[in-house]
């Protein structure tokens, strides 16, 4: 404002001036000649008087000065106004149907690409509504900052308009702006690595959310890092949240003691593979589970979900009751409707029930288990089921090399706890200080560990001295003997080794833990290499899997688990269907059943080539549900046809859920 005063000062000035010794112009031609020669440098050139020259030059000389500095000002201004209206943090979005991500964090682009497939795949079965489905990204980023990060994903999400606005995540006013209260779907992702930090932003976004979702139809899955959180959120009224507890710990652990289960995850939380379906079909009520468990022969049946708890081996006998949801492994978007044959026997049986009616249910009711009593003799070709039954050995004690630490060491160390057997050994070759360590582990394990012991040593993973060292040491760690053939073993039990993504590591490029990770385990092997040592397995945590597989189909002894990638997926298949929540925190939890890849010889005879449907029934009379099997490195989950027989190596395996391994 003060320049506007100034230049509009010197306008009149100039213009009275000219007046006052133009005494044959009008006052409005000596105000239009100021302004002239106050904005145009060049407009005094014309004055031939020495007092219009002189007055030119007044007005140019406070021209270049006040108005330069003016235009300037209003151009800078005009530009962080732009920047601001390009942001979009005030602009209010008039969406309907669409998904909204708070937050960024390294799932960030797994998520997307996962919901570019659903919605590929919506579109071809005919339930979509548009043909892109609309995602909207608040982060507290600026703008820039966040295309920065996502550009890089969009090139595989040609199925979605990804939309970004800026603003805080703990702000009502935020989430209105991006009409939160019409989407299908509001995505929390937890941005920090501090797990307490991390949820307590989480929380603060779920409140924030609360007045514009009370009553609405609108879900949100948040990412929380504790299961203390996940209950907190459950029992938020008034909305429907889907905590999705960060397993990644979980995960890594499963899948660094069984080589082969990330293929299986990767394969069952794929939208384009198999996945599970959760389905519900009021019009098989009153038939035996056990008839439905058969009755899809392009699905595997691998439970029930009954008022919300999920049950992966109900009995043969149990019917089915008009609320049950069946979970069923197919691709997506299929099975929407059950078999005409199961709908037939269904209708049979109801209509039996109610003729039995009167003192002959009971009767009708043995039928019933009859006919699934036939039906499995007949998958089994007379072939006695007990030898096939559950005799799974103890376990057993392990060592185990761990390089790096981060925050969910911890978590691991307790996983690890609840898999191995009592006399196994940890050691952690780490930068971090042992006080560090110690305070964080008395922090996070509230009870003592019943079977691993922990030793802690200092230094740097990539240094081969610390690392020979940490993995040669025979004092109370490891007791070596060596073999006849020259190999080195640790009181002949399994020894591994396990890189974690280091936290001090992630300073600098978003490449740089993976690759330091892959030199770790790199280094690792060659030193195991050098001492003849034997090893089980060589694990490292990594983010980028394109550089995982280049590494490992170079050294195919090394393995490597994307557990964020995982993680990613999981948060994707709950957006999809919130009761996939309950179904995969059961999965990847070491109380409840899980996936495991075990001996394919456990279930068939020496020379035996049975069938996949003979491999089922083999796996039901041990409790456990047959998902796929394993040839080599081809993992197949929900194999078709299923009656056609497999001729199966020493080496291939069998993919089940089971709650022993």
């Amino acid at each position: 404002m003060l320049l506007m005063a100034m230049c509009t000062t010197l306008v009149f000035l100039g213009g009275f001036l000219f007046h006052t010794f133009r005494r044959h112009k009008n006052l409005g031609e000596d105000l239009w000649d100021a302004w002239s020669a106050l904005v145009s440098s060049s407009s005094h050139l014309k004055e031939s008087t020495q007092e219009g020259r002189v007055i030119g030059i007044m007005l140019t000389l406070g021209g270049l000065f006040f108005y330069s500095l003016l235009t300037s000002t209003m151009t800078a201004q005009f530009k962080l106004r732009m920047e601001w209206l390009r942001e979009g943090a005030h602009s209010q979005v008039m969406e309907r149907e669409h998904i909204v991500i708070g937050g960024i964090n390294n799932r960030l682009a797994t998520l997307l690409r996962q919901l570019s497939k659903s919605q590929h795949f919506a579109v071809q079965d005919g339930s979509a509504q548009t043909r892109k489905r609309t995602v909207l990204l608040l982060t507290e980023l600026p703008r820039k900052e966040t295309e920065k990060i996502v550009s890089p994903y969009l090139k595989d999400c040609q199925h979605i308009n990804l939309f970004i606005r800026s603003g805080p995540l703990s702000s009502t006013a935020s989430f209105k702006k991006v009409a939160a209260d019409r989407a299908r779907s509001v995505i929390l992702l937890a941005p920090k690595d501090d797990y307490y930090e991390a949820d307590a932003d989480v929380v603060m976004s779920v409140i924030a959310l609360k007045p514009l979702l009370r009553g609405s139809s609108t879900g949100v899955v948040a990412e929380v890092s504790k299961g203390s959180t996940a209950s907190l959120l459950k029992g938020m009224p008034e909305m429907r949240v889907s905590a999705v507890e960060n397993l990644s710990a979980k995960l890594f652990v499963q899948c660094s003691r069984q080589p082969g289960l990330v293929d299986v995850y990767c394969k069952l939380l794929d939208h384009a593979d198999e996945v599970i379906n959760v389905r519900s079909f009021p019009s098989l009520a009153g038939l035996p589970y056990g008839h439905v468990r058969t009755g899809f022969p392009d699905a595997v049946c691998c439970g029930i979900v009954r008022d919300g708890k999920v049950q992966f081996h109900p009995k043969d006998s149990e019917p089915m009751q008009h609320s049950d949801k069946l979970m069923l492994i197919a691709l997506k978007h299929t099975h929407r409707h059950p078999p005409p044959a199961l709908m037939m026997q269904a209708a049979q049986i109801r209509q039996r029930l109610e003729s039995n009616r009167g003192g002959r249910e009971g009767r009708g009711g043995g039928g019933s288990e009859a006919m699934v009593r036939v039906h499995r003799d007949s998958a089994l070709k007379t072939r006695d089921a007990n030898q096939f039954k559950l005799n799974e050995p103890a376990a057993r004690a392990e060592r185990m090399v761990m390089l790096g630490w981060r925050t969910g060491v911890p978590d691991m160390i307790r996983e690890f706890d609840d898999y191995v057997g009592p006399g196994s050994e940890l050691v952690i070759l780490a930068e971090e200080s042992l006080e560090e360590r110690e305070s964080q582990l008395a922090r996070m394990l509230r009870t003592p560990l019943r079977n691993l012991t922990v030793v802690h040593k200092v230094g740097n993973p990539m240094s081969r001295t610390d690392l020979t060292d940490a993995i040669l040491d025979a004092g109370s760690v490891f007791h070596p003997f060596v073999s006849a053939g020259g190999h080195m073993f640790f009181d002949n039990v399994p020894f591994s080794i396990i890189v974690v993504s280091d936290r001090s590591w992630h300073h600098g490029e978003r490449t740089k833990p993976d690759k330091q990770s892959l030199y770790s385990l790199l280094l690792a092997e060659s030193v195991c290499r050098a001492n003849k040592i034997k090893v089980q397995s060589l694990n490292a945590e990594l983010e980028d899997n394109r550089l995982g597989r280049e590494v490992v189909g170079s050294h195919p002894s090394l393995t490597y688990i994307g557990t964020s990638d995982l993680m990613g997926l999981v948060t994707s298949q709950v957006t999809e269907h919130a009761e996939l929540n309950a179904i995969w925190t059961e999965l990847l939890n070491s109380w409840g059943d899980e996936i495991y890849v075990k001996d394919a010889s456990m279930y068939m005879s020496p020379g035996e080539c049975p069938t996949f449907n003979e491999l089922a029934e083999r796996a039901v009379q041990r409790g456990e549900v047959a998902i796929g099997y394993r040839t080599g490195d081809n993992t197949v989950i929900n194999p078709c046809p299923k009656d056609v027989p497999l001729d199966f190596g020493p080496e291939d395996s069998l993919v089940l859920i089971s709650e022993y391994g």
